[in-house]
């Protein structure tokens, strides 16, 4: 049986001059959001013809080297020159190097927009599609203490004692991905979220108790390796778990707090916030006391190089 060659992209249903299509309509102006959705929607479409015809491809040329493969070993020469065959192959490296350009060029057309919401919110910035305007992409969001939207009937109404806004990454409507956030007088904080919870790593400021955690979040709770610093009070260190120390940790105090002075540390292991087994007490002229705790309080004691424990009385 005859084997028939035709070597090119047009072989294998690739027509060269669509990816010159595409690329041309990166050039096409956008002018109003009409316009903007029908060409986003056209390019999307043609991006996934595109992908098909991409996916095939390999397939095409495996297809093609196979029969090659054959007739020359067969025949001990191809059907086609060496140029020819070459020729296919570059035309397909070609299509590829552009591919990645087109595919951004569809990622690029987002649609923007501002949105009003009944709770006085406002957001600007990317948002999913025409039919879907909830915020997805990068975008601004914020509430005002008053109302300030001018087409609102409720104008200069107030709407909450705790204005805040956001800036970062959105994913179906709700925070996901890099964002700041701001909570006039309250707290603010910068880092990694996911699903409108604090989530990876980031550092969130309390500014009423003059407080700054920086570290790893799960679920808007402190959770892994992070230092916690109370101004003028402690610094802590260690691992965490839902707020609370929980592990191997260190609290370094930098004023007289109770029974320890500053520049005091204490460093061991702790369960749910309290020191738990066996810690050590470095006080600033150098001494060390061993210290055995049970659940936050202390049983026995001993500086170190001392052989006697000091119990103490439950």
């Amino acid at each position: 049986m005859d084997i028939k060659f035709s070597p090119g992209l047009k072989s294998v249903g690739i027509d060269p001059a669509t990816v010159d299509k595409l690329i041309e309509a990166q050039k096409i102006p956008l002018k109003s959001a009409e316009r903007r959705k029908a060409e986003h929607v056209a390019v999307k479409k043609e991006l996934e013809t595109l992908s098909g015809l991409l996916s095939n491809l390999d397939l095409a040329l495996n297809s093609l080297k196979t029969k090659y493969d054959f007739y020359k070993a067969k025949h001990k020469k191809l059907p086609v020159s060496e140029e020819e065959y070459q020729e296919l192959k570059d035309e397909i490296l070609i299509l590829e190097s552009r591919y990645p350009s087109i595919k951004k060029m569809g990622d690029d057309l987002v649609i923007r927009a501002t949105l009003n919401y009944p709770d006085g919110r406002t957001y600007k910035g990317a948002i999913k599609s025409a039919e879907q305007q909830i915020p997805h992409g990068h975008g601004y969001m914020y509430l005002s203490a008053t109302d300030i939207n001018f087409e609102s009937k409720t104008f200069g109404k107030k709407l909450t004692d705790n204005p805040w806004d956001y800036v970062g990454e959105f994913k179906n409507g709700v925070f996901d991905g890099q964002g700041e956030y701001n909570c006039e007088g309250n707290y603010s904080y910068k880092g990694e979220w996911r699903k409108s919870h604090f989530y990876g790593k980031g550092k969130l400021i309390l500014i009423k108790t003059d407080e700054v955690y920086e570290g790893e979040f799960k679920n808007s709770k402190k959770n892994g390796y992070g230092v916690l610093l109370v101004a003028d009070q402690f610094r802590t260190e260690g691992q965490w778990k839902d707020d609370e120390l929980h592990g191997k940790g260190k609290i370094t105090y930098l004023k007289d707090i109770e029974d320890q002075e500053k520049g005091t540390i204490m460093k061991g292991n702790l369960k749910k916030g309290n020191f738990d087994g066996l810690c050590e007490i470095i006080y600033p002229d150098g001494e060390i006391l061993d210290c055995m705790y049970v659940n936050g309080k202390r049983t026995k004691a001993k500086f170190r190089g001392e052989k006697k424990w000091h119990i103490y009385k439950k």
